[in-house]
C-alpha cells in the first residue's frame, strides 16, 4: 500500500528533516499551499519579510551564520523577481540556499517563447534564475518532486556550494506525493550533468571536466605532498583562507598555523576564521581597501602563498593580476575548476593549481604535519609589519570612523553575528571591527548588494539563537528599511548601527578623485538625501538614539547595553572617506595615505 501525502507537506517535511526549521518569505496566492504546509508542520516556522528581497537576504544571512543550508520562498511574478538579488548574493558567495517560487497552474502557464503572458503574474523564473543558481527547475508533474528536491538538495550542499531554485505551479503544489523519499543519492555524473549542463545540455558537463583536467591535479594526497615539499623549501609561508574553506577546514588550518607559527591572511568573507587580535591574524587581502599589513605581507614579503578556497579575484589582488606576489610561489586549492583557470602568474610560472576539496587536502596535511617546520622568525617579522602599519593608520585623521567601529565592536562583543552592509562602512568594518573568536562577521561579498545587512542579521539571529547586530550606511539602510517592522513584530534582539554621512560616500570618493568633484546623485543637494533614522525607528516602535560622531564613546555604550532591538544613528562628517586605499596603477601594498618613506623602506628590507 502506497504512502501518500500532499506535495507541499512533503517539501516542508523534507527540508525540516534536513535541519531547516526557519523559512523566510512573503505570502501570496501562488505560494499559499507551501506557506500553509509550513504553518501546519510543528517543527517548522515561517518568518514573513516585507519585501521578498529581505527574505532572500535573511536566508543568506542564515546560511552564512550557521554554515548550513537556508530556505526562502516567494509567490509568482513580482514576488519571485524580488528574490533575485538575494539569489545572486547566494550564488556569488557560495551559500547553500533553497529558493522556492510559486507559479501559475500549469494549464495557465503558456511557456510560449515570445508570448509575454497568458496568465496573470506569469514569469519564466527558471530562465531568469539559471545564470545565478547551481540548478533551477520547474516541476510540472507531482511525481517528479521527489527526485528534483533530493537532487536540488545534493547540488546545493556539495562541491562549490550555492543556491538552487524550484518553481512550483499552483496545481502541482496541491498534488500528491506517493512513497516520499528523503535521502536519495546521485552519482557524480548525474550531478555534473545537472549543474554544468544547464546552459548547454550536450556539452556543459564536458566543459566542466575539461576545466578540472586543466588543473595540475585533482588528487588530495598529491596536493598535500606537493605543499609539504614546498613548505620545507620556504622561509616565509602564508596561509591564505577564503570562504571556500568551510568552518571545519578553517579550524584545521588555523590549528596548523598555530602549531607551526604560520601567518594567516583571509578574504573578507573568511575574516571570522580568527579573532581580530589573534597573533596569527594578519588581516584581509584587498586590491583597494585591504589591510596595509595583509597586502604588504602577501604581495611583497612572502615566498610561498598557500591558498585554500580563496578566489584571488581582482577585488582581492588588484586589477594588475600578473603583478601580484611575483616573488612568491602560489599554490591554489579550490574545488571550483573555473576559478583555477584564471592564471595569477603569467604563464603559470611558479603557480600550482589543485582542483580538490580544501578539507581533504588539509586533513592529509594535518596527518603529516610532523614534516612541517616552525616559522617563529618569519612570524615575528609579520608582527612587526602589522604593528608599524597599524600605527601609521592610527595616526591618519581621516580614519576616525575606523576608531568608532573598533569601539563599537567592544560593545557588541556578546553578539553571535554582525552583518555589515555595502558602502564605506563595510570597509571600516572589515578593517577595524574587533571580532571575537567564534563571532561571525557577515558580508555581501561578490554581489556587493546594498540593503543586505538588516535582513541578513535577522536570518543570523534564527541561525545562532543569539543577539545580533548590523552595521549600515544611510544609503544602504534605506534599501530595506521596511524590515524594521519584522524586527518589531518578532522582537528580534538586533543592534542596528547606522553611520550617516548623508552621502553615498564610496561613490562620492570616486567622483572626487576621477570626476572633477562633480557629486552627481551622491550627496545632499545633488540628488541624494537621508532621513532621520531615529524618527523612523521610533515610528516602528523601536528604541532609537541619534548621536554625533565625537560622542560615540560617551553615549553609545550605555545605549547598546539595553535589551531587545535598538537603533543607534551616528552622524558623521559629510566628507568621510575610506582609507587606506590603493590608487589605480599602484601596487596593492602602497596605499594612500602613503606610508612615510623611512618606515616603508625599513619594512621592505625586513
Amino acid at each position: 500500500m502506497s504512502n501518500k501525502m500532499k506535495l507541499t507537506d512533503y517539501v516542508v517535511e523534507f527540508l525540516q528533516k534536513k535541519g531547516i526549521r526557519d523559512f523566510f518569505g512573503y505570502q501570496g496566492t501562488m505560494i499559499a499551499h507551501l506557506v500553509d504546509s509550513i504553518e501546519k508542520n510543528p517543527d517548522a516556522r515561517s518568518h514573513s519579510s516585507y519585501n521578498e528581497q529581505g527574505a532572500a537576504f535573511a536566508a543568506c544571512g542564515y546560511a552564512q551564520a550557521k554554515d548550513a543550508c537556508g530556505c526562502a520562498y516567494a509567490t509568482s511574478g513580482p514576488g519571485a523577481a524580488n528574490l533575485l538579488s538575494g539569489v545572486a548574493d547566494a550564488y556569488f558567495d557560495s551559500l547553500p540556499v533553497i529558493f522556492i517560487t510559486g507559479q501559475l497552474n500549469t494549464y495557465e502557464y503558456s511557456g510560449i517563447a515570445g508570448l509575454r503572458q497568458q496568465g496573470f503574474q506569469e514569469i519564466d523564473m527558471v530562465s531568469m534564475a539559471k545564470p545565478v543558481t547551481k540548478y533551477a527547475v520547474q516541476v510540472r508533474d507531482p511525481k517528479n518532486i521527489v527526485r528534483e528536491l533530493n537532487l536540488a538538495w545534493q547540488i546545493a550542499n556539495t562541491g562549490r556550494k550555492g543556491p538552487v531554485l524550484i518553481d512550483l505551479p499552483m496545481n502541482v503544489q496541491r498534488g500528491e506525493v506517493e512513497d516520499p523519499v528523503y535521502d536519495m543519492k546521485f552519482s557524480e555524473e548525474e550531478i555534473e550533468a545537472a549543474v554544468y549542463g544547464k546552459n548547454d545540455p550536450e556539452n556543459g558537463a564536458a566543459f566542466y571536466r575539461d576545466a578540472v583536467a586543466k588543473a595540475d591535479s585533482s588528487d588530495a594526497g598529491e596536493a598535500a605532498e606537493y605543499i609539504l615539499t614546498k613548505m620545507k623549501e620556504a622561509k616565509r609561508p602564508v596561509f591564505m583562507i577564503g570562504h571556500g574553506a568551510d568552518g571545519e577546514t578553517e579550524k584545521m588550518l588555523t590549528d596548523l598555523a598555530r602549531a607551526h607559527h604560520i601567518p594567516v591572511i583571509t578574504s573578507v568573507l573568511a575574516r571570522s576564521a580568527l579573532g581580530f587580535r589573534d597573533p596569527l591574524n594578519f588581516g584581509c587581502i584587498g586590491g583597494a581597501y585591504g589591510h596595509r599589513y595583509a597586502n604588504m605581507i602577501a604581495n611583497a614579503k612572502s615566498d610561498l602563498l598557500l591558498c585554500f578556497g580563496i578566489s584571488l579575484c581582482t577585488r582581492q589582488i588588484g586589477t594588475k593580476v600578473h603583478e601580484f606576489a611575483k616573488g612568491a610561489e602560489i599554490i591554489r586549492v579550490d574545488i571550483d575548476p573555473y576559478n583555477l583557470q584564471r592564471e595569477i602568474h603569467e604563464g603559470r610560472k611558479g603557480e600550482k593549481c589543485f582542483c580538490v576539496s580544501a578539507e581533504d587536502v588539509v586533513r592529509k596535511l594535518t596527518k603529516q604535519q610532523v614534516q612541517i617546520g616552525s616559522y617563529e622568525e618569519w612570524l615575528a617579522i609579520c608582527q612587526k609589519i602589522r604593528k608599524e602599519l597599524e600605527q601609521v593608520d592610527d595616526e591618519t585623521p581621516q580614519r576616525y570612523p575606523n576608531r568608532m567601529i573598533a569601539y563599537l565592536s567592544d560593545q557588541l562583543s556578546d553578539t553571535g553575528a554582525v552583518a555589515v552592509d555595502v558602502g564605506q562602512h563595510m570597509v571600516w568594518s572589515y578593517q577595524s571591527f574587533h571580532n571575537q573568536q567564534g563571532q561571525k562577521t557577515l558580508f555581501s561579498g561578490g554581489h556587493g548588494a546594498m540593503g543586505y545587512a538588516l535582513p541578513a542579521a535577522i536570518g543570523a539571529y534564527y541561525a545562532t539563537g543569539k543577539p545580533v547586530a548590523c552595521i549600515c550606511g544611510d544609503g544602504a539602510f534605506q534599501m530595506n528599511i521596511q524590515e524594521l517592522q519584522w524586527v518589531k513584530r518578532e522582537n528580534i534582539p538586533v543592534k542596528m548601527i547606522v553611520m550617516n554621512n548623508e552621502a553615498l560616500g564610496m561613490i562620492r570618493h570616486l567622483q572626487r578623485d576621477y570626476f572633477d568633484c562633480v557629486y552627481a546623485d551622491t550627496s545632499d543637494g545633488s540628488g541624494f538625501s537621508s532621513c532621520d533614522f531615529t524618527d523612523v525607528a521610533q515610528a516602528y516602535g523601536i528604541p532609537a538614539k541619534r548621536i554625533q560622531g565625537e560622542d560615540v564613546e560617551k553615549y553609545a555604550g550605555g545605549f547598546l547595553e539595553q535589551n531587545g532591538p535598538e537603533l543607534l544613528e551616528i552622524m558623521l562628517e559629510h566628507g568621510t572617506y575610506a582609507y587606506p586605499k590603493t590608487c589605480l596603477g599602484e601596487p596593492i601594498h602602497n596605499q594612500q595615505p602613503y606610508i612615510p618613506k623611512p618606515i616603508f623602506d625599513e619594512l621592505m628590507e625586513l
